[in-house]
């Protein structure tokens, strides 16, 4: 019984040791802000003719519109890649899955990660290891609302594949 007394003693001078202290004042409780609205998103700048050179064809794969499929020259791109990766073991690549604008935002996004995911089982086909091999996905082309020709569409359609820099 007296070791029951010690022990609520004990806790009795610990859990008043613990309250000994000034407590802190609390900051005054203000009304909070409502969330920011985003701007609209102001419209491409671009023009047609920017979009289609700034797209380099040896770091993409290009696809047929709803299509996944990679085509023999989009396997002979890729070969080259997987070369330079296995010869550069430490480098890694970013491939980004785009799309142009037809569609839904949700079938662009769609179609975008299944060419994405086509390009890196192609890579892995050629030997290429996973550790290598980052995926993102942009889905609809920011630019492709500046392509109005056939020719500048078929250039958001693609898996552009982004080294990192200093490699």
């Amino acid at each position: 019984m007296q070791h029951y007394f010690r022990l609520i003693s004990l806790w009795t001078v610990l859990a008043l040791a613990g309250c000994a202290s000034t407590p802190e004042p609390v900051a005054p409780v203000s009304k909070p802000t409502p969330p920011a609205v985003a701007a609209p998103e102001a419209p491409s700048t671009r023009t047609e003719t920017q979009v289609i050179a700034s797209v380099k064809p040896e770091n993409n794969v290009f696809f047929e519109q709803g299509s996944s499929d990679i085509d023999e020259a989009g396997k002979a791109t890729l070969r080259l890649h997987a070369e330079r990766l296995k010869a550069n073991r430490k480098t890694r690549v970013t491939l980004i899955g785009h799309a142009e604008s037809f569609g839904s935002r949700a079938m662009s996004i769609a179609i975008a990660e299944k060419r994405v995911g086509a390009v890196y089982a192609q890579l892995r086909a050629y030997g290429v290891p996973s550790r290598q091999l980052l995926r993102a996905n942009v889905g609809i082309e920011k630019n492709s609302r500046a392509c109005q020709s056939p020719e500048c569409r078929d250039l958001m359609r693609r898996v552009e594949l982004k080294y990192a820099k200093g490699r």
